[in-house]
């Protein structure tokens, strides 16, 4: 797997900025990024979440679902990025995140945030509202 390093000179990054980043980033590497996994050191959280499972759990899992690009903006957040080609058409479990600044973002559901499975309609924990 390809590993980058995104610098943030001399500004705050939280997690929305620095998820746009790496995924603006890996554009440019990449033809259809998806982020299959990621990490925020600031908050000690990770997607996909494993239950029981150990700190790294989230890199193993990016690596054993098809992760080509490790990026890292800044020092505190991680992103593995595989292409949406290898993917079956459809594959529900591919998601599509649109951001404050109008950009669309590719994850598998497992590597979505929960703020962003709400917006799109699912429960914490699983199943659709409605």
């Amino acid at each position: 797997m390809e590993s980058m390093n995104v610098s943030v000179e001399n500004q705050p990054v939280d997690f929305l900025a620095a998820r746009r980043q790496a995924a603006g980033k890996a554009g440019e590497i990449l033809s259809d990024p998806v982020i299959v996994a990621w990490k925020d050191d600031k908050t000690g959280r990770s997607g996909p979440e494993i239950p029981g499972g150990a700190s790294d759990r989230w890199h193993d899992y990016g690596e054993s679902n098809g992760g080509k690009l490790e990026m890292t903006v800044g020092d505190d957040f991680h992103f593995i990025f595989s292409e949406a080609a290898e993917f079956e058409s459809p594959d529900l479990n591919l998601s599509s995140i649109s951001e404050s600044d109008g950009s669309v973002i590719l994850c598998l559901n497992d590597a979505c945030t929960d703020e962003d499975l709400e917006k799109m309609g699912y429960f914490k924990g699983g199943g659709m509202g409605g």
